[in-house]
């Protein structure tokens, strides 16, 4: 029997819904993308900002019969219900945690029909058009149903999505590293997490100027290293006072082989390997996906 891999990711995602009449306008003032062309059953990928332009949580958001469903880090959930019903104000909208009624799995290839048809899934969300690297929004019902079919390997050990998700270098943001960086410098633009045309939201103003009138000084890359690291370090270099990058995130993947994400100053970028002031040495990859220079 041929078997389908899926990534339980019940413990490190959950679902927010947002509904009401003027749920679409609510989050369009309150995140990077844009909310108002987001169709029946389509996905986008977008971040919600603090005012100084510096990203709480990343999240995609996904559109269901007049819902809006974002599915996002579980450590950022109560933390974003929480400041979305602070600006809700006279408008119609209900937030809830829609987490009991909807749960996530991963996926690295494609959905056979019959496991579709098994599954139902509310939307399948692709990373990037040429990855199959995809999130399953399904109902609870199904995934239950999930996780006793003999067709399905359900692999509920994360460490190897995470892989997934650094080698493609995309971004995840979880408590330890909210509110370090500005969209760009986790390479939200490059991702279609940014739209520039959109009206005014919270933090536009910074990350629109640092797109019209700056550079980003800082982008997003892998590394490989012997020494452990952790999600919000900073790095420094020999003879350097000041930090030349954070740490977004840190897997071991073996012995004294660690692998993650560090958000780099773009003057070092273009070195294979980065030697640090602790002796120890960031082997560095750029993401298939180019930085945009």
């Amino acid at each position: 029997m041929n078997t389908t891999t899926l990534y339980d990711l019940s413990s490190s995602k959950k679902i927010i819904a947002f509904s009401g009449e003027d749920a679409a306008h609510f989050l369009q003032g309150q995140t990077t993308c844009d909310v108002l062309t987001l169709k029946n059953s389509d996905a986008v990928f977008g971040a919600v900002c603090n005012p100084k332009g510096r990203v709480i949580t990343l999240f995609h958001l996904i559109k269901h019969d007049e819902t809006y469903y974002m599915v996002l880090s579980s450590d950022m959930a109560s933390i974003i219900i929480k400041r979305m019903k602070m600006f809700v104000f006279r408008s119609k909208v209900e937030i809830t945690d829609a987490s009991n009624d909807y749960k996530v799995f991963g996926i690295n290839q494609p959905l056979p029909p019959a496991m579709s048809s098994l599954l139902a899934p509310l939307k399948s969300i692709k990373y990037q058009s040429d990855s199959e690297l995809s999130l399953l929004i399904v109902a609870t019902q199904q995934y239950t149903t999930a996780k006793t079919d003999p067709s399905i390997a359900l692999q509920s050990n994360e460490t190897d999505w995470q892989l997934l998700l650094i080698n493609e270098c995309i971004p995840e943001i979880t408590t330890e590293t909210s509110e370090l960086f500005i969209p760009q410098m986790l390479n939200m633009d490059l991702l279609n997490g940014i739209n520039f045309q959109k009206g005014c939201y919270t933090g536009q103003g910074v990350v629109a100027r640092m797109h019209y009138k700056g550079t980003v000084k800082r982008r997003l890359v892998q590394f490989h290293t012997e020494k452990d690291r952790a999600a919000g370090e900073s790095i420094h270099c020999p003879d350097d006072p000041n930090s030349v990058g954070t740490i977004l995130n840190s897997l071991n993947i073996g012995g004294e082989t660690n692998t993650g994400l560090v958000v780099l100053k773009t003057s070092f970028i273009n070195d294979e390997a980065l030697q640090l002031d602790d002796k120890s040495e960031l082997t560095l990859h750029k993401p298939t996906y180019g930085l945009g220079e």
